[in-house]
């Protein structure tokens, strides 16, 4: 019985190396055949995907949302989004597997596109037939890159992932015409550290002062950035991250209140508990079980 959403780094293996070699490219059919055409809700707390689907058909759930996929379409899911994927056999596709930091880099001068970053986007043919079609080129150009392993092989995928993701943002209607690096640009990059740190050890409760201290950086400007960025404290960041971590664990998982609590850190279950009313309003036993009776309800066909 699963315990908890694994958190892997290509699907179903936990060890793979993406300091070296940041992106991963692999058919949507073979990694999805050797699983029985399922894939089980799982996360890569720094990793995304970018998934172009050719033809075939399929479901993806996303934050406990279904989405059908009507091929052609792309998507992105973006790091530590829950998701999962049900296919049928006729499917065929490429996923991409890129880390974040890597992203971060190759998106630096843009702050629109680095600000969906922490978006999911689904790209469908209705409407946007010449997207998709410029998209699909360009997925398939990176993945022949990719398998023929060419001089210059990194430069060149490199500038098709970029190429790739101006065309998504652009089809999402979220590119903006005019980049300049400015002090939001700056806020945002130093936001986007801050958020890798609170997402590695956001159990461990580091004050405030020691993410200022990795960051090089006072404590004043992190929060003046917090909330120049999201309107929020650094603090309120690290505690939506850990009630988010701990809808995910209560939603997806089997695990009890209390080792949910442990997971996170509190080793006081009812400080957990008041802790996690203050933020959402509801107690983490009442929140499991609202999500329990959500799955439970059949859904209204309309009919």
């Amino acid at each position: 019985m699963q315990k908890a959403i694994p958190n892997y780094r290509v699907y179903g293996q936990f060890d793979v190396d993406f300091s070296l070699n940041p992106v991963h490219i692999d058919s949507v059919k073979s990694s999805t055949e050797v699983n029985d055409w399922v894939i089980e809700p799982h996360r890569h707390d720094d990793l995304c995907h970018l998934v172009y689907f050719f033809s075939g058909t399929g479901t993806m759930y996303l934050n406990n949302a279904l989405i059908p996929l009507n091929t052609p379409c792309c998507c992105f899911v973006p790091a530590g989004d829950v998701h999962s994927f049900e296919m049928q056999k006729d499917i065929e596709g490429t996923i991409v597997t890129v880390s974040r930091e890597y992203l971060n880099d190759l998106l630096a001068s843009s702050q629109s596109c680095l600000q969906s970053l922490d978006k999911a986007i689904v790209i469908e043919r209705n409407g946007q037939e010449d997207a998709t079609s410029e998209i699909l080129t360009l997925f398939r150009q990176l993945r022949s890159e990719y398998r023929n392993r060419q001089p210059a092989r990194g430069v060149s995928m490199r500038c098709l992932l970029g190429l790739i993701f101006s065309q998504i943002m652009r089809a999402n209607n979220v590119f903006s015409a005019h980049q300049r690096p400015s002090e939001k640009d700056r806020n945002l990059w130093y936001y986007r550290q801050f958020q890798q740190l609170v997402s590695h050890s956001f159990a461990d409760k580091k004050p405030i002062s020691e993410y200022a201290m990795q960051l090089r950086i006072s404590v004043t400007h992190l929060n003046r950035i917090s909330h120049t960025v999201t309107g929020k404290s650094a603090l309120k960041i690290i505690h939506d991250r850990v009630i988010s971590e701990a809808q995910v664990n209560l939603a997806y998982s089997f695990q009890s209140v209390s080792e949910v609590a442990y997971q996170l850190g509190f080793e006081d279950i009812s400080y957990f508990s008041r802790f996690f009313k203050k933020h959402t309003g509801l107690s983490p036993k009442a929140f499991k079980d609202s999500v329990i009776r959500q799955h439970q309800e059949p859904l209204d066909t309309g009919e």
